[in-house]
Order: C-alpha cells, then structure tokens, then sequence
C-alpha cells in the first residue's frame, strides 16, 4: 500500500490548527499534533521543519483559504469589509491563530500580506 504524503501533510496541518489555534506556539505540543493527525511526529519535521515554520505553514494556508472565501469587490469596500468580518465571526479559531500569531511572533512572517497580495494588487 503506498503513501499519500499530501494526506498526510494536509492531516498534519489540520491537526496543527487545532493545536496551535487552542494553544498557540509555545503551548501546542508535536505529539499531540501527530496523534490528532494519526502521523509519525518525525514527520512534522521532514515536511515543515521545526514548529514555527508549521506554524507559519498552518496560517499561511488558514489564511489563503479565507482570502479566496471572501470575494473581493472594489466598488463596495464596506461590503468587502463586512464580509470578513462575518467569516472570521463564524471561524473563531481562525481569530484566534491570527491573535497568537500577533502575541507570540509580532513581524517575524509577512504571510498575511502574502495570502491577500492578488488583492492588494
């Protein structure tokens, strides 16, 4: 039987965001993450490398999926705005990863600007 490593990387990023969206870095723990993704733990490091740079690969993906969730209209900026804050009001935990993001590693990653670029351009 052969192995689906994308699977397994996308259960290990879900499990991660859980993890740290609860936790934060330095509270989220790699033998939950693994356990949560039914993964080996030595995986996390052969495809992200240390937690952090999970970390950062968990909110650059949380935060593509929401920029191509809410659709960009540049004739009703006030909508737009609304319906961001209505996604992130029906997505607390991804509130809560972008809160720990802030708190933990204020300006270490330009991963917001990067998910929202096609829009900003």
């Amino acid at each position: 039987m052969a192995r689906d490593s994308s699977a397994t990387r996308a259960r290990l990023l879900d499990a991660a965001f859980s993890e740290f969206a609860a936790y934060g870095i330095a509270g989220a723990r790699v033998d939950r993450i693994a356990e949560a993704a039914q993964a080996n733990k030595r995986l996390i490091y052969v495809y992200y490398g240390n937690k952090e740079q999970l970390f950062d690969a968990v909110l650059q993906r949380a935060l593509e999926t929401g920029s191509e969730s809410v659709p960009f209209d540049v004739d009703d900026l006030p909508g737009y705005a609304g319906a961001i804050y209505d996604h992130l009001v029906e997505r607390p935990s991804l509130m809560r990863l972008v809160l720990w993001k802030q708190l933990e590693r204020p300006g270490s990653t330009d991963t917001e600007a990067a998910s929202y670029q096609g829009k900003i351009a």
